[in-house]
């Protein structure tokens, strides 16, 4: 086996033997005099206390961020007069404070961390660093103490609900802060973080339906972050239609959201303190329940900033203050309805798709194999390979990880080159390799040598994952379709990078992109059916029912779009017949539950599990009418298997290790196979079985080679160790097989005779 190197080496990093390791003992004392005894946690390097505390000692600083390169944490030191506090957080997403100004005498300190460094000095081998520290040590202890003006006093502010609101209005927050602004200039040319400007005293509490009732005594400011994600997947909820139950903490404060279904007023807000029971307030709409928390965390903030004028160039609050501005328009706006959109020139699309009605399934299946035998031919090693990201692309493989791309010669898996290219999502366009990074720059590589040839900026997504489709052929120019932003598709010329054109859709969620020809369809949360031109971006026409939803991928059975509403494992669902063309609606069908998955198009058939994992079911309808052509058990699509049509026969490979064909035209089982064990044995991540050759490749624990018809084992399982997360066949016959572990490995059939009378 060998090893694809795409991540250097650093000689530096080699772990250092014990002698030579600092003493825990050491670093434990100076977290104790920092922190306090009860605090076990991480420190910045030694020098960089140092050199802080020294700074405050000169005067040159009177405050001091400190961030953690092995955590996301951060020690902050700020001067007051002859002492300094110490602080200590967890900056990962919402703040998490350990030791909050906690008072110790600048010499103390000064002194403590001089003696710290000098011992953990004695344990450096490098001399010109031991002598660094030990210069520094010594200034540490020599320091005089700079006396400094008296520090502005803190400022009170109160605000908000300062008196008892009127009785219409169910819910007001106010508030009271004690602020000190900080003594040190802001820097003119740059921003800031920072989480310890936050984390000023206060009181908080609540109006509720003629009540007072207090809240949070002290960081008020890290409540309030909390109550505005609480507000923020609750706008998300609505947007989407669907239930939300959120329940956050921050120290001994808890925000819960509950959004119900349906009513005026479907919200449940619940507030309380550890040492406190929660109060459930009922019977809020979303508007009642986000804006009193929008309004507290926007005056909060102008109060902040009326104080201190340099917290406007805080990266943390401006951040925050945009999210508020935002989350205020979007909860005074109401998500209208969808609205159905015929087009109205059908003719003209159906000419321009005649190439995607054509039945793409092979007229007749070829004869399989009479036996196969496979032998390994090479295995390499690819750090960080995604299956998701893995492509089979002519003559060689290509494997996107985060951080590079490598192309393999199919071969013999040597390497034929590697790039380094951040990116987060990765899709294979023909031969072109497209790579998105997160910030919305797009590359477009050249399989052939992998270098990029063309570059394109888009807006970030957010609201769901990346994803995006190919649109060629047919006298369109090659582009990608990417999903951007919260709602919108954006076309890419694969030749030059251009923008072709921007679409900016409704709702909010993940996209389920499906092309015929000329039509991109797409359902994101705004609960309609979408069809778009793939040439202009225009609007074909959009297909909406009062009541209704569509969260899933259509599917496209010849001239039908097959659609289902209702919410994944909900209770009520609907399957929709729409005209490609037109967006006509030619039929709707009830559904006895909700949809598990996206309907799939099975020849003539229209296949849609239903249910859950108790009753999950596969339902079977004729696409022209919507008529139940029958009904059984799911074999195992509705948790997760794929299925593939062969001939008359659904087969489907499900987790459990089990395949099953049935017969479309009535839903009896042809054949059934179990490959593997349903506890025991892992689960690959891609279960699409591969149809080449007369012969059905079927990923399971290990990769089986089966006859289509009867489902009879066309030779033993392919001799790898690999779970085939990614499986591919090229037309030689060959099988490759990749494991998210970072192995990848090629088999091919050995030689067979045949007699020949």
């Amino acid at each position: 086996m060998s090893v694809i190197p795409i991540r250097p080496s650093f000689a530096s990093s080699r772990t250092r033997p014990p002698a030579e390791r600092p003493a825990r003992e050491v670093v434990a004392a100076l977290g104790e005099l920092l922190l306090g005894p009860d605090a076990d946690v991480p420190l910045p390097a030694v020098a960089d206390i140092l050199s802080a505390a020294i700074a405050l000692a000169e005067g040159g600083r009177q405050k001091s961020i400190l961030p953690l390169a092995v955590a996301p944490a951060e020690l902050v030191l700020l001067r007051r007069g002859a002492e300094a506090f110490v602080s200590y957080y967890v900056a990962d997403g919402a703040p998490e404070v350990r030791v909050l100004d906690r008072a110790l005498p600048l010499r103390a300190l000064l002194d403590g961390v001089a003696d710290t460094a000098t011992k953990l000095a004695a344990h450096d081998s490098d001399p010109t660093s031991r002598d660094l520290v030990l210069r520094l040590s010594e200034r540490a202890r020599a320091v005089a103490i700079r006396p400094l003006r008296e520090p502005p006093p803190a400022v009170l502010k109160r605000g908000g609900a300062l008196e008892r609101p009127p009785v219409e209005v169910p819910l007001a927050f106010g508030f009271e802060a004690s602020i000190a602004p900080v003594a040190d200039p802001p820097r003119q040319s740059a921003m800031h973080s920072d989480v310890h400007a936050m984390l000023f005293d206060g009181k908080l509490w609540v109006w509720a339906r003629d009540r007072r009732i207090p809240l949070v005594r002290g960081p008020i400011m890290l409540a309030i972050a909390r109550m505005v994600a609480a507000v923020r997947a609750l706008i998300d909820a609505r947007e989407r239609g669907k239930p939300a139950n959120v329940r956050l903490r921050a120290g001994s404060f808890t925000v819960g959201v509950r959004l119900a279904r349906g009513g005026d007023r479907p919200v449940q807000l619940t507030l309380g303190a550890r040492d406190a029971a929660p109060v459930a307030i009922p019977e809020l709409s979303v508007e009642e329940a986000a804006l009193p928390i929008l309004r507290l965390a926007s005056d909060v903030l102008h109060a902040l900033v009326s104080v201190d004028r340099s917290q406007s160039r805080n990266l943390r609050l401006t951040s925050l203050r945009d999210e508020v501005r935002s989350l205020r328009r979007r909860a005074r706006t109401r998500p209208a309805p969808a609205r159905a959109v015929l087009h109205e020139d059908p003719d003209r699309l159906r000419v321009a798709c005649r190439a995607a009605l054509t039945d793409e399934s092979p007229a007749a299946l070829a004869p399989a194999p009479r036996a196969l035998r496979f032998d390994a031919r090479w295995e390499v090693e690819v750090e960080g390979l995604d299956a998701a990201s893995t492509f089979l692309c002519g003559d060689r493989l290509v494997v996107a990880t985060p951080q590079h791309t490598v192309a393999l010669d199919r071969e013999d898996g040597n390497l034929l080159w590697g790039h380094a290219q951040a990116a987060s999502a990765s899709f294979m366009t023909g031969t072109v390799l497209v790579r998105v990074t997160g910030d919305g720059r797009v590359a477009l590589c050249d399989v052939e040598d992998g270098e990029t040839f063309a570059t394109a900026r888009v807006a970030p997504r957010t609201g769901g994952p990346p994803c995006g489709v190919l649109a060629t052929g047919g006298g369109a120019p090659p582009v990608v379709i990417l999903a951007e932003g919260r709602a919108g598709l954006v076309a890419v010329d694969l030749r030059t990078g251009e923008l072709r054109w921007r679409y900016a859709g409704e709702g909010s969620g993940t996209f389920g992109l499906r092309r015929a020809g000329r039509i991109l369809l797409f359902a994101n949360g705004d609960g309609a059916v979408s069809a778009l031109d793939v040439v202009t971006g225009e609007l074909l026409w959009r297909h909406a029912v009062d009541g209704e939803r569509f969260v899933l991928r259509p599917a496209i059975a010849g001239d039908v779009v097959l659609a289902a509403s209702g919410e994944v494992g909900g209770e009520h669902g609907a399957l929709h017949g729409v005209d490609l063309f037109s967006g006509q609606p030619l039929w709707r069908r009830r559904l006895d539950t909700g949809p598990a998955s996206e309907p799939i198009a099975a020849g003539d058939a229209a296949a849609v599990p239903l249910g859950g994992a108790r009753d999950a079911a596969l339902a079977v309808f004729e696409p022209r009418d919507g008529t139940l052509r029958w009904m059984t058990r799911d074999p195992g699509v509705c948790v997760g298997g794929a299925s593939l049509v062969v001939d008359r026969l659904l087969i489907v490979n499900a987790p459990a290790g089990q395949v099953v064909a049935l017969e479309l035209e009535d839903g009896r089982v042809a054949w059934q196979r179990n490959l593997a064990h349903p506890v025991a044995d892992d689960v690959p991540r891609r279960l699409e079985p591969v149809l080449r050759g007369g012969a059905l490749f079927v990923p399971s624990a290990a990769v089986h080679v089966l006859r289509p018809h009867d489902g009879t084992s066309i030779g033993e399982p392919l001799p790898s160790e690999l779970v085939p997360d990614w499986t591919r066949v090229d037309e030689r016959g060959w099988v490759y097989v990749a494991e998210e572990s970072g192995h990848l490995a090629a088999l091919a059939p050995r030689p067979t005779l045949t007699l020949v009378r």
